[in-house]
């Protein structure tokens, strides 16, 4: 019973669509999925419905909010979320506005250094609304910038480069009451690339219901910490391979344990959300 429970579509800055998502994991044999697209939740109606016609994968409704703590980047996911909420779509259309504005922030750094790239030609690598620094890149590489996603971030985007601008800082308890007022179940994801485990913590003390603990990043030794941590905490436990339909396919390629989505499913049957 395969599943992976941190996917992203093309309605966020991920290379397949949610249809496209749902066949390929059918394929290799997943038995439920999360779509978790970055601060939207626009492409999951088009996983669910695909899903409806085999009748034989879960699509389970998600998101992954981008948010900034004690100058790291903490992504928060929400799983089971009311995603038709439309005081959700109202907060996440807010979100989407800052990160716009972001984006033509950098189109204009760009261009003050001599590389002329158009709103169009940005919006055209993204199928839905969340745009970001990853579809600034896919130009970049295209127009003979950089040679790969990871040199554009190191020559243009990163902290400290050219084209550097910071994001609009949500913080990660901001996002746990986003989660929380929509219905959904808040999980810290991917805690083994923070800096400090004093962030976990807080998070913890502030009511965050479970921790990623399998990610395509953790090692063995992390994994191994976050479920002791986890299991002391009485917190639920995910995981997903965080998959962005790259290659090669990390699509369902971690074991992640059918009882995690089980233990997820009884905590939104308590109806106490």
């Amino acid at each position: 019973m395969k599943i992976d429970l941190h996917i992203h579509t093309t309605f966020s800055d991920g290379r397949l669509t949610p249809v496209e998502v749902v066949q390929t994991s059918r394929i290799l044999g997943l038995k439920a999925i999360a779509i978790t697209d970055h601060d939207t939740v626009d492409g999951i109606q088009l996983a669910v419905d695909e899903a409806e016609k085999y009748k034989d994968i879960e699509v389970v409704p998600g998101i992954e909010i981008n948010t900034y703590y004690k100058e790291q980047d903490v992504h928060i996911l929400g799983y089971y979320i009311d995603y038709k909420s439309t005081e959700l779509r109202n907060i996440l259309s807010n979100i989407l506005q800052k990160r716009l504005a972001r984006v033509l922030k950098i189109a204009e750094k760009l261009k003050q250094l001599g590389i002329d790239i158009g709103f169009d030609e940005i919006n055209k690598k993204a199928a839905g609304p969340s745009l970001g620094r990853p579809h600034i890149a896919q130009v970049l590489i295209e127009k003979g910038y950089a040679a790969s996603m990871e040199e554009a971030f190191v020559k243009f985007l990163n902290p400290d480069r050219p084209a550097f601008v910071p994001r609009y800082k949500l913080t990660p308890f901001n996002a746990v009451d986003i989660i929380k007022k929509s219905k959904g179940i808040p999980v810290l994801a991917h805690p083994g690339l923070l800096y400090e485990m004093q962030i976990i913590k807080d998070l913890v003390d502030y009511g965050i219901m479970g921790i990623e603990v399998y990610h395509k990043n953790h090692t063995p030794s992390q994994v191994d910490f976050l479920i002791d941590f986890a299991t002391r905490k009485n917190l639920l436990m995910t995981g997903g391979s965080d998959s962005h339909g790259e290659y090669p396919l990390l699509l369902g390629t971690l074991d992640v344990p059918w009882g995690f989505l089980q233990r997820l499913k009884y905590k939104k049957s308590e109806g106490c959300l």
